[in-house]
């Protein structure tokens, strides 16, 4: 595995632009959204990729029969050489990868797991008849701030999605509840391509459930209506509280697939 330079990031463009799952996370480091890593098989002219995006997801691609990567790939698994300090959530393209990565884990059982992914697609109409139920007006609901980006407690908020408060600013957009002058939820770009805006959601610890999540997500994806931007969504399938949060929002899965937990 061989660390590709920013300027040659081009190179992943044409097969990164045929997978079909949600893979908007690795375009934004494609596109230097945000700063991640890009390792291949070579540089002049790679046929793997493995695409890593600082919030501990990743894409690998590409040439599945290349024998030299896959046993560095297995050493990256392994963390031989320490050089992973989280978790790793994997995705991979073509389907063929699926079969390399099970029969890693086969003998690693402890540090691979497997998991499914649910891609969403939002339906306007069903979310219309939704957003008819909510009134936003006597809610105290702001642009995501600086102070919030720096300050908002949690494992998905925006700190974690962008490089800093000023790109986030810059490139992103989000909205936060306010409730007797506290941050309760949150619900921002994490990714932001083309016209295409995947929604990341973060309530406060002590104010589950009590239906702040879809009051901030309703502001943002008025936001896309307004902008022209399609609002996407995805998660773990057994992540039941955001299953249930994007099918009351009115969005409807399109496609799940397969990705893998890599434990260090």
């Amino acid at each position: 595995m061989i660390l590709l330079q920013p300027n040659d990031y081009y190179k992943v463009t044409d097969i990164l632009n045929k997978v079909e799952f949600n893979n908007y996370f690795a375009k934004s480091v494609v596109q230097q959204r945000v700063t991640g890593k890009i390792y291949v098989d070579n540089t002049e002219n790679p046929t793997v990729f493995y695409i890593y995006h600082p919030y501990g997801m990743s894409l690998l691609l590409g040439d599945y029969t290349n024998a030299d990567f896959i046993e560095d790939f297995r050493s990256y698994c392994l963390n031989t050489n320490r050089t992973r300090d989280k978790a790793d959530w994997l995705q991979v393209y073509p389907f063929e990868w699926n079969t390399i990565i099970e029969n890693i884990a086969g003998s690693i059982t402890d540090i691979i797991e497997k998991y499914e992914r649910i891609n969403f697609k939002i339906n306007v109409d069903k979310y219309n008849v939704f957003r008819k139920t909510i009134d936003l007006r006597q809610l105290d609901i702001i642009p995501t701030n600086a102070e919030i980006f720096e300050s908002m407690p949690g494992s998905v908020v925006p700190r974690f999605f962008w490089d800093n408060a000023n790109d986030f600013l810059q490139k992103s957009k989000g909205f936060t509840l306010i409730i007797d002058n506290q941050v309760v939820s949150t619900a921002f770009a994490s990714f932001l391509i083309d016209d295409i805006l995947e929604i990341g959601i973060q309530t406060v610890e002590g104010q589950f459930g009590k239906g702040y999540s879809a009051l901030t997500c309703c502001k943002l994806i008025d936001y896309c209506v307004e902008h022209n931007l399609e609002p996407i969504w995805s998660c773990k399938s057994d992540n039941i509280g955001s299953v249930k949060l994007a099918q009351k929002l009115g969005f409807e899965i399109v496609r799940t697939g397969t990705y893998y937990k890599i434990n260090f």
